[in-house]
């Protein structure tokens, strides 16, 4: 009696196993789709999110923009051509890199027609970047088109577009046919003057030199705050350093010293202690199939922050997650900021820290996306 009690325990084990295994599987089949676990709540507030974008992105289609678009993944290309396709008087240009490609070459199209009707351009590129001489050679000498690279002493890795010192597109998006065509990325469009000027006055000091950080030079308040250079690690800091919700982050690296005095290390130190005071705190890096020392590093710092009870994991690998996506409580900052050595303590990065409740939940609810797809 003994011995069938145990033979039919190890027969109902051995169907339970084969059915993990089978559903690990099919997760793993499904690899580019919403995991099975989601609940219902959460698809509903994806769907939401997106009713929001096209809404938002219908109405700048039919001419009319909203003062703050969210732009994601496969939406920043037909907008940044609509900007460029609708210019007047001048765009100027900060990227970290432009290469050739179908997508690429025809926003370098659309700026040769729009400085053939007079719109005065100009574009900073990365000095380091190869692939970036080959547009100075396509654009230069061109009527109206200023082109050139930034100081050697200092990396230039901004990704914006302002267009007639009134309107600026920002965040994480190079003109390179994997940022356009398939990668993770996060931007908006906004829709104000004010801040357009800044990162417009801000430009011109990196067009003149850009061998130097620059410090903030106007304060603002409200629901739209500029962050540039430096200033990053110091915002985000202070606010992690308050949060009483939730800290969420979406970086494409994040290092780690284990010195404890980095700049990242100390960002990393504010999430523990959040989590330790009872804050929702969750951390999504890029896998990549092909940078085995991006992985290494991406890889220290979750499992550090597993061993420390924040909920941490890579993105799917099939998946590019340039994102850079920071939830704070009730704002989210964005932009081109990684949260290596290099990107908090050296590096040229624009950002922007949003307080709108809309614009905060649409990037609630894409954290929250890429997070459940997340491994």
């Amino acid at each position: 009696m003994i011995i069938r009690n145990l033979f039919l325990v190890l027969a109902l084990v051995g169907i339970f196993c084969i059915f993990l295994v089978s559903s690990y599987s099919k997760n793993e089949q499904d690899s580019n789709k919403l995991p099975i676990h989601v609940n219902k709540g959460l698809i509903k507030d994806i769907k939401k999110r997106k009713e929001v974008v096209k809404t938002d992105i219908d109405i700048f289609q039919k001419g009319i923009l909203p003062k703050i678009v969210p732009v994601v993944d496969r939406q920043y290309f037909p907008n940044v051509l609509k900007l460029i396709q609708e210019a007047k008087k001048s765009i100027s240009i900060s990227m970290f890199v432009v290469k050739s490609g179908r997508k690429v070459d025809t926003l370098i199209k659309e700026l040769k027609n729009a400085a053939n009707r007079g719109v005065k351009i100009r574009m900073l590129l990365e000095n380091s970047i190869r692939a970036n001489q080959s547009v100075i050679d396509s654009l230069n000498g061109i009527k109206n088109i200023e082109i050139r690279f930034d100081s050697p002493k200092k990396v230039t890795h901004n990704k914006m577009v302002i267009i007639d010192e009134n309107v600026i597109l920002i965040g994480s998006t190079n003109w390179t046919e994997s940022s356009l065509g398939y990668a993770n990325e996060a931007n908006v469009i906004i829709n104000d003057r004010e801040i357009a000027e800044y990162f417009q006055e801000y430009f011109n000091y990196l067009w003149e030199d850009s061998s130097k950080d620059i410090s903030p030079f106007k304060n603002f308040k409200g629901e739209i705050i500029p962050i540039i250079d430096r200033q990053y690690f110091e915002v985000v800091n202070r606010m992690m350093g308050r949060a009483t919700n939730r800290i969420f982050v979406m970086v494409y690296g994040f290092k780690l010293t284990w010195g404890g005095n980095s700049k990242g290390d100390i960002l990393a130190n504010e999430i523990v202690k959040a989590k330790k005071r009872g804050v929702a705190t969750r951390v999504l890096l890029e896998r990549s199939n092909f940078n085995e020392r991006l992985n290494s590093m991406n890889n220290e710092t979750i499992e550090y922050f597993k061993g420390n009870e924040v909920e941490a994991k890579f993105d799917n690998e099939d998946v590019i997650t340039h994102s850079k996506v920071i939830i704070i409580d009730d704002a989210v900052i964005l932009g081109a900021t990684n949260w290596s050595y290099s990107g908090l303590e050296k590096w040229h990065n624009t950002d922007v820290l949003i307080k709108e409740k809309r614009i905060v939940e649409y990037f609630v609810n894409y954290f929250e996306e890429k997070f459940s797809n997340g491994r």
